[in-house]
């Protein structure tokens, strides 16, 4: 009777031990194939334009994408580069860099080519933002392509007479053409403003007290920038939607900053 209770119980441990060794075989099975599992890659790629395209300013082109692995709930902008060599800034040729920002991701998107371009090669690039806080912004560039301008001839105006290849539209407002990237399109009464900044630089600010969306700039380097009124916890505030281009303004002084570096320091009027 004691040796079969002995043997019982060694049975038993053996048992146990066994149904251990099972549980945490499968444990570390199920551990290893599936916590460790590779994330998908998110992959994002410019299809159009293609290697060698050349499209003409005032004319409208498809710019597409592949997203594969993106979050559903990411929002694209497209940024343009000119490719060197870079040459000396002359008027006209400066440019904004963001071609459209905070949209769907849709896989295209259409684009009328406006003739602040210099010719040249360039490269597109989509960004693929998350819409809320932490996320990664995944990023990719076009093929290498070329703007050429288009020759202005005869007929090639609205029915305002309005230079379209140029960026011209009629303004009603104003009873004029003009290019929306550099002035405000509206009937508000506005105020015109000098400031004289460092190293003899100036900005003439054109504002819309009434219609206080945009403020007008000229600048000093022949540059005209229409740019969106933006939040400010003092002052006045204004700026690109990419934050490129900020104008602030409090009382009788002003500055801009590009890129985050000051460009216009120390402006005061001569009042």
């Amino acid at each position: 009777m004691h040796w079969d209770i002995k043997s019982r119980l060694n049975f038993s441990l053996v048992s146990a031990f066994l149904l251990v060794g099972f549980v945490v075989a499968v444990g570390t099975y199920i551990f290893r194939r599936y916590s460790n599992k590779p994330q998908e890659t998110a992959v994002l790629q410019v299809i159009s334009p293609a290697v060698q395209d050349t499209w003409t300013t005032g004319y409208t082109y498809t710019i597409k994408w592949l997203s594969q692995n993106v979050p559903i709930d990411n929002v694209i902008s497209i940024t343009i580069r000119k490719v060197s060599p870079v040459v000396a800034q002359t008027e006209g040729q400066e440019f904004d860099p963001v071609v459209f920002t905070g949209f769907e991701d849709t896989g295209s998107k259409e684009w009328t080519i406006s003739s602040m371009y210099p010719e040249g090669s360039y490269v597109l690039a989509i960004h693929s933002s998350p819409t809320g806080s932490g996320g990664q912004v995944i990023s990719a560039e076009s093929a290498q392509f070329s703007i050429a301008s288009e020759k202005i001839i005869g007929g090639q105006k609205d029915e305002s007479g309005c230079l379209i290849a140029a960026g011209y539209s009629w303004c009603e407002a104003k009873q004029k053409c003009l290019r929306t990237w550099e002035q405000y399109c509206t009937a508000a009464v506005s105020t015109t403003t000098v400031f004289t900044c460092d190293d003899k630089k100036t900005i003439t600010a054109t504002f819309y007290p009434q219609d206080d969306t945009y403020v007008d700039l000229i600048l000093s380097d022949n540059r005209s920038i229409s740019v969106s009124h933006a939040l400010s916890a003092s002052g006045a505030r204004y700026a690109k939607a990419d934050e490129s281009f900020v104008f602030w303004t409090k009382g009788a002084t002003a500055f801009i900053t590009e890129n985050g570096a000051t460009t216009f320091a120390n402006c005061q009027t001569a009042e």
